[in-house]
């Protein structure tokens, strides 16, 4: 044992203690049995944060059992989420799924179908996060933490596994419809509150001419909010969706409003992986009648339409609450159209830009 080291060690003793409690849905395949598998999932995943967090406070370095280079993925500038490190955000999260499901193996009795639909929700929020970053590892850093990726596995388990524990969900979830609309509406403030704040800043920088790396920070955090918005958005739709599936399955309002969602998601998403990396690169502006020579030229008007579908996407999705047309095919076709007058939209405000810039 001397030759292995003693952190690959705790690595797979977390992974052991984490996906090794399926054994009790096997063999005790009853509510209990699948608490105790998210008792033991919370656990690892508790470890893996506080092992980051060690390794970070000491300066330490991540050894990887498949030799990728961790220490990048958890030094980089998305290791903070909010302004809060991502180990923090997980260690509290393990902790809440610790103390919540051991009082429910030692006192159920405390526990009302509200509390236990809100722990559904709480994995569901878990289950979103770990694919953010699970995204942010692919599509952004292009880096894998062997580590990260056994907490977003212990994390997606956890949410599986509620959902498979709860055989009344869908009776719990409509008991908190309530709550469940709370969580939306805040979704869509942050959500489309920090989209049309990205639009004003992005604003402001093409004015300016330039963007500098407290706006591109600043835009950062606004793209941070706007995925928190997108998580609890989508979290609740589908809480809804499961808790009212016969009735939703056919509702126009509602089908576009998840297709206005998953929108806002694909091209927040563009926006991080295309235009953020390079976006004080793109030039915005002619210069002595030609366009100042770049590569990046050609990102120009991809970027306005990506955030006037980005914008657009969120504005509709909370018109389609109110929208009292059934038909899926006509409120799909109301969203298809206003987003094409938007995006035309977009091209002129572009152009015009460009035009009244030159003339500067």
């Amino acid at each position: 044992m001397r030759f292995v080291p003693a952190n690959l060690v705790l690595y797979f003793f977390l992974v052991t203690l984490g996906v090794g409690g399926f054994f009790f849905t096997t063999v005790w395949p009853e509510p209990k049995g699948f608490y105790l598998f998210i008792l033991l999932a919370g656990l690892g995943g508790l470890g893996v944060a506080l092992y980051i967090y060690y390794t970070k406070r000491h300066h330490a370095q991540l050894v990887c059992p498949v030799g990728s280079d961790c220490n990048v993925v958890v030094n980089s500038r998305y290791s903070v989420f909010l302004g809060v490190h991502l180990e923090y955000w997980g260690m509290l999260y393990y902790a809440m799924v610790l103390s919540s499901y051991g009082t429910l193996l030692l006192a159920p009795h405390l526990f009302t179908k509200l509390i236990l639909s809100s722990l559904v929700l709480l994995s569901t929020f878990g289950f979103f996060f770990s694919l953010y970053l699970l995204f942010i590892q692919a599509f952004i850093l292009r880096q894998w933490c062997i580590w990260c990726l056994l907490s977003a596995t212990l994390s997606i388990a956890i949410f599986i596994t509620s959902l498979v524990s709860a055989p009344e969900a869908m009776t719990l979830l409509a008991g908190i419809s309530t709550t469940i609309g709370i969580v939306h509406s805040l979704g869509f403030i942050f959500g489309m509150g920090g989209a049309t704040a990205l639009l004003f800043l992005f604003g402001k920088c093409l004015r300016d001419g330039k963007i500098d790396e407290g706006e591109l920070t600043a835009l950062k955090g606004l793209s941070e909010l706007i995925w928190l918005g997108i998580a609890l958005s989508l979290a609740s739709q589908i809480a809804h969706y499961v808790a009212n599936a016969t009735t939703l399955a056919t509702s126009g309002p509602f089908i576009t409003q998840t297709v206005a969602l998953f929108a806002t998601a694909v091209t927040t998403a563009i926006t991080m992986i295309i235009f953020e990396p390079v976006l004080s690169l793109i030039p915005f502006s002619d210069v002595g009648g030609e366009v100042a020579p770049s590569p990046f030229k050609p990102l120009r008007k991809p970027l306005f339409i990506t955030l006037a579908v980005m914008l657009t996407s969120w504005y509709v999705a909370l018109a389609m609450s109110y929208l009292h047309l059934d038909n899926i095919a006509q409120t799909l076709a109301v969203y298809g159209a206003v987003l094409v007058l938007m995006i035309a939209l977009s091209l002129l405000v572009e152009q015009r830009l460009r035009k009244a810039r030159h003339k500067l």
